[in-house]
């Protein structure tokens, strides 16, 4: 079992931070575009190999993020369409998402069994989660989920921000 923390700086434009354990240490780094279309966040280990890489798809009619690993879709999160609160459904054949999400206090599970649970630590400045991983072999891909929940939460509020104006 491993506990890790993702704490993205506020301030930083291109989306440059670590994945932390308990002790502090770097078992990650998030790497995302800056300049780069379309918008992409890669996941590497300490050796700066890729582990994930989470890509917002841009030429749909709905937001649509795809989360890769080894050169394949291994998930998708999409919009729905809806009239009052933003809803998105995740796709992804290894694994299923759930609880709330959207409010990031959710379990991620795989052929039934529980490998993952995120809670947002709503007290922090900027986003900061942490992950229980009770199965290490998913590390990787519950980090690019969770990465990729944020992003499409953080697009959906400047999205309403921007039209509330």
């Amino acid at each position: 079992m491993s506990q890790l923390y993702v704490r993205q700086h506020f301030f930083s434009l291109g989306g440059h931070f670590d994945v932390t354990d308990a002790n502090g240490n770097t078992r990650y780094t998030v790497v995302g575009s800056f300049f780069k279309f379309p918008k992409e966040f890669q996941l590497l280990d300490p050796s700066g190999n890729e582990v994930a890489k989470v890509i917002h798809q841009p030429f749909h009619f709905l937001d649509t993020f795809d989360v890769d690993m080894n050169g394949r879709t291994i998930a998708t999160i999409r919009k729905k369409i809806t009239f009052l609160r933003s809803q998105y459904e995740i796709d992804s054949g290894a694994v299923d998402v759930q609880g709330s999400w959207w409010g990031f206090n959710f379990t991620v599970t795989a052929q039934g069994q529980e490998v993952a649970q995120i809670h947002e630590d709503a007290f922090s400045f900027g986003h900061a989660y942490e992950l229980d991983i009770s199965n290490e072999d998913y590390e990787g891909l519950v980090i690019a989920l969770v990465l990729a929940i944020d992003y499409v939460k953080a697009q959906d509020s400047a999205g309403a921000s921007s039209s509330s104006t």
